[in-house]
């Protein structure tokens, strides 16, 4: 057996309102792109709510968080650091065209009602871009539709997915597992089912933490 061929599995906790999980997405993908063929990925998004006190209405971007910066002074040192870091990654962050601070337990539900990894990372990075760089009013059902559509393609499958109750208490309940495991801070990443990467760390970071699961499976199976 190749090493490659065994799926590697990467499970990524974040939420879609959070710029540092889009800037850690990007350097993960970096990632993956230096090791190459070495790993078969097997990426897996998992829920997580910044700001679950948030309304489904959504509530003023700016003034939101304004309040959890403490000034707009802050605020504005936070946003000028995190667009020179979007820049060397490809993303360029439009914060001020950002209209709502949106709950997102939707976004995620909408995430998970697809049974495809790929079309469920698809859907998270368009929800990413259509966020933080399109500045779209991602509490808004016809705005969301039109973000998602390219992936579920079927509006009565969308339809029934953002109505389902018993999904976003799915959605609920897992956010509550990762509190209760000490996850407090996204993106989080479980790399190789066994350690944790957590933060936007650098691109070396998350090749280092691959390349010490491969050399451990080759040890333990040496023959492979």
């Amino acid at each position: 057996m190749s090493t490659n061929s065994e799926p590697f599995s990467i499970d990524i906790v974040s939420d879609v309102a959070c710029p540092w999980c889009y800037v850690g997405k990007k350097k993960l993908e970096l990632a993956l792109q230096t090791v190459g063929d070495k790993i078969n990925p097997q990426v897996r998004w998992r829920p997580f709510q910044l700001s679950p006190e948030i309304p489904e209405a959504g509530i003023d971007y700016k003034e939101h968080l304004t309040q959890k910066f403490g000034s707009l002074d802050r605020l504005d040192g936070a946003w000028q650091r995190l667009t020179q870091i979007g820049k060397d990654v490809g993303i360029s962050f439009q914060f001020d065209a950002i209209p709502k601070a949106t709950n997102t337990l939707v976004l995620h539900a909408l995430v998970a009602g697809l049974s495809n990894l790929e079309d469920q990372a698809k859907l998270v990075d368009l929800f990413f871009s259509a966020n933080f760089t399109e500045g779209k009013d991602l509490t808004d059902k016809e705005i969301i539709w039109k973000v998602a559509e390219p992936v579920y393609k079927d509006r009565i499958k969308f339809d029934a997915v953002f109505a389902d109750p018993e999904l976003k208490e799915h959605i609920r309940q897992e956010i509550s597992y990762y509190h209760q495991n000490g996850i407090s801070g996204v993106p989080y990443f479980i790399v190789g089912g066994k350690y944790a990467v957590s933060g936007a760390q650098d691109t070396s970071v998350f090749v280092e933490v691959i390349e010490t699961v491969l050399k451990e499976r080759e040890s333990e199976n040496p023959s492979q």
